[in-house]
């Protein structure tokens, strides 16, 4: 990455990357004003794809226990109400469950099947609120600072929800590069409520500009490479469920960037969906041994994101985040957690794979 062209992207991530970017909100909207202005300045044109959502979304929480109340944040879907009972580890026994958000896909659909009134997540290395969602239907899930467990484990809780019903409005961004069969190039510009989410996923995003501002310089590759900026990812893949669809044909391969410009860079070769495509990583792992650099192959039955849709469409896919993320999803995810020589690797590193894309 040349240094004018570093200096332009930390600036841009100064400009977007400080305010949350939750679907519907003021600062989404400016983050796309911002985009199309940076397209439309090097002239790439661009379409808008608009679709709405309904979500309930958090107002607040609270967890009343010996007369002390402990604040809580509400998960995304999670109905409004009064739950109380006493807050176990064991999800069988408790009337309210403690969980482990590492754990939370696999136990919060436990807890429920159990027949749990509500769910307790935190964090077991961060003492910090983790924003979240409820995928398994509307069923209360709120999480709690790491200190406050200790006063909640085996005691009776009440926990008030307050959440609101809301029908936004969203909108994907797509644009091209060069002609021929389809290689989509994904990331999504939404972040979960109350974060900034720098990296999950502000640069992943601002990496597909750089790069197709970079591509569109000189190309002459025998395919096109098709940039989708999705919205609504953090509230169920929303966005790339709705582009997929509208069809997509002629496309083939999908490379999804999301959460990127952390430590421990990583391939996710398997995820919570199954494996991703097993061509277009072998050509990855080929591109990076060829490049020099360190990039792990990873597992993570937790993660989703947008390639999960392309992949259930049939397409190759191949999904380049980081591995461990220990800050997702949390206030921690802010410019000063971006490691900007990660940031320069990455954008070297896919720029030069979809060059070198017809040839490995």
């Amino acid at each position: 990455m040349k240094s004018e062209t570093f200096e332009e992207f930390q600036k841009v991530a100064d400009e977007l990357l400080k305010v949350n970017r939750l679907s519907g909100s003021e600062g989404s909207v400016l983050t796309k004003k911002r985009i199309k202005r940076f397209l439309g300045e090097r002239g790439i044109k661009y379409s808008e794809e608009f679709f709405h959502v309904e979500k309930l979304f958090p107002v607040k929480a609270s967890i009343e226990v010996n007369n002390l109340t402990i604040p809580c944040v509400p998960y995304i879907g999670s109905p409004s109400g009064r739950y109380e009972g006493y807050a176990k580890r064991d999800i069988i026994k408790g009337d309210i469950a403690l969980v482990k958000v590492s754990e939370e896909a696999i136990k919060i659909p436990q807890a429920k099947d159990n027949g749990a009134k509500a769910v307790i997540t935190y964090m077991e290395t961060l003492n910090t609120h983790y924003y979240g969602i409820v995928s398994e239907g509307d069923f209360p899930v709120v999480n709690v600072k790491k200190e406050a467990i200790e006063r909640i484990e085996d005691a009776y809780v009440r926990i008030t929800v307050e959440t609101k019903k809301e029908k936004v409005l969203c909108s994907n961004i797509l644009f091209e590069i060069g002609r021929g069969p389809i290689v989509y190039l994904v990331a999504h510009t939404d972040t979960k409520p109350g974060v900034f989410g720098a990296i999950d996923n502000g640069i992943g995003f601002l990496l597909l500009l750089f790069i197709a501002d970079e591509l569109r310089k000189n190309y002459n590759l025998p395919y096109r490479v098709r940039f989708l900026l999705t919205d609504a990812e953090e509230l169920g893949l929303e966005g790339s469920k709705f582009h997929i669809g509208m069809g997509v044909k002629y496309a083939y391969h999908c490379i999804n960037v999301d959460a990127v410009g952390w430590y421990h860079p990583a391939v996710i070769y398997k995820d919570a969906e199954g494996y991703n495509g097993d061509k277009l990583m072998d050509m990855f792992a080929r591109h990076i041994q060829d490049m020099k650099v360190s990039v792990d192959f990873r597992c993570s039955h937790r993660a989703k994101s947008d390639h999960i849709p392309f992949k259930k469409a049939g397409l190759q896919t191949l999904f380049l985040s980081s591995n461990p993320f220990t800050i997702r999803h949390t206030l921690y995810d802010n410019l000063d957690a971006v490691n900007w020589d990660i940031v320069r690797m990455w954008y070297e590193l896919i720029l030069s794979f979809l060059r070198r894309f017809h040839k490995l």
